[in-house]
């Protein structure tokens, strides 16, 4: 197998060091190319003679044409767009597993490419002594093993977007609803549930918006962010930029959390409603909140949520599997053509 990429970039990561670990684990030579030709957020994995592309991009436009490809997995990918080639690629996660190890098996056009040298970087600074989010933070390894009932509480930690950086009309108001949803939401919940952790990063904006929901400058830094995540039962997430799905449903998936979020218009496998999630009725339906959260509180169902997001993320999100899951599906087809 070959992994071919045009830039490491951290939309990336979860697939470079999934394919990583598989090979480490299978024993197999790890070949990871610089091609320059390859689309920006996307890879390309040659199989024998299959070629699969993996666009991260968080658009639900695609960053190639599935007609050029044997297979075609896609983040962000629309119910409707799911046909033929096509395949989802869920939730996109920031992760790592062995970062040195993995950088000694790069070669130098990589290595030393300035488009991929803060990843590179990152993967340098095992301990986070210079960036807030080093990949050796990210190893998969330090991620809990199994759900602990820390009292139901609610974790929300978030951002703003300043509607006035950009200059699509459409994306203006997204931004809008983005954030009235996101400081009314961490309002709600501080007022009704003591227990619970919210806030807004702290930068210019949100000191502007809400200056009373500002988290601390270490809550920026991703060790400090994962360390208060193990501590929370309960993680609330909205759409991200485009509509779509950001990186904190992954992680909560990840660490056992029962999730609330705002409706997802993206396709998944077996990740069901009242199962995986609960679902507000829209992306400005902050009111909701404290009845979901309440539902999930009652005879502890948040923890039966949480064994199955665990269980869920093994399956499509975790290094262990999410090559398999590909070679799997390449396998499928395969006997279905036979």
């Amino acid at each position: 197998m070959q992994l071919e990429i045009s830039t490491w970039t951290h939309h990336l990561n979860q697939l470079i060091y999934s394919y990583f670990y598989f090979c480490q684990k299978e024993k197999l030579e790890i070949k990871i190319v610089s091609n320059k030709s390859v689309a920006f957020n996307g890879a390309i994995l040659f199989v024998g003679m299959e070629s699969v592309f993996f666009d991260y991009s968080d658009d639900t436009v695609f960053i190639d044409l599935p007609e050029n490809f044997s297979y075609y997995f896609k983040r962000s990918l629309l119910k409707k767009d799911n046909v033929k080639n096509i395949y989802p690629l869920h939730f996109n996660v920031p992760m790592a597993y062995k970062c040195h190890s993995l950088l000694m098996n790069l070669k130098s056009d990589l290595l030393f490419d300035k488009s991929s040298r803060l990843e590179v970087f990152k993967a340098f600074d095992k301990y986070t002594l210079f960036t807030k989010s080093s990949h050796g933070v990210l190893d998969i390894r330090r991620y809990p093993k199994e759900v602990h009932d820390t009292g139901g509480n609610v974790i929300f930690h978030t951002r703003l977007w300043n509607p006035d950086n950009h200059s699509d009309s459409e994306e203006k108001e997204r931004r809008r609803l983005q954030n009235q949803f996101r400081i009314n939401a961490c309002r709600i919940i501080k007022k009704k549930f003591t227990n619970s952790s919210v806030g807004l990063f702290a930068d210019d904006l949100a000191i502007k918006m809400a200056p009373d929901l500002l988290l601390d400058s270490r809550d920026s830094k991703k060790n400090n962010y994962l360390n208060t995540l193990c501590n929370f039962n309960i993680g609330i997430a909205d759409d991200g930029l485009k509509d779509t799905p950001g990186w904190k449903i992954g992680e909560y998936l990840l660490y056992g959390k029962a999730v609330i979020t705002t409706p997802l218009n993206i396709s998944f496998e077996r990740f069901k409603e009242h199962i995986n999630y609960e679902k507000l009725s829209s992306r400005s339906s902050y009111t909701e909140l404290p009845d979901k959260i309440e539902y999930l509180l009652k005879d502890k169902y948040y923890i039966e949520m949480g064994n199955e997001n665990m269980k869920w993320s093994y399956e499509y999100l975790h290094p262990e599997n999410y090559i398999k899951r590909i070679l799997s599906v390449i396998q499928d087809r395969k006997k279905l053509n036979e």
